[in-house]
């Protein structure tokens, strides 16, 4: 009497896969993009964590507290 047809099921469902589909392109897309600056962040500390070991290569790591 007031229930849906499978028609209309049909279409609801194939709404919701194009919406779940973009939905999970858009976040792979952030994800790659996050990958790739988090690596060039790694790569630019150890760059300069490098750099100041040069600088004072006594130093290897936190100095002790008084």
């Amino acid at each position: 009497m007031g229930g849906f047809t499978l028609i209309e099921l049909l279409v609801a469902l194939v709404a919701a896969s194009v919406v779940s589909l973009a939905a999970l392109q858009v976040y792979g897309a952030y994800h790659r993009l996050y990958l790739h600056l988090y690596g060039d962040y790694q790569k630019e500390t150890a760059a300069i964590i490098e750099d100041l070991r040069r600088i004072n290569p006594y130093v290897s790591g936190a100095s002790p507290r008084r």
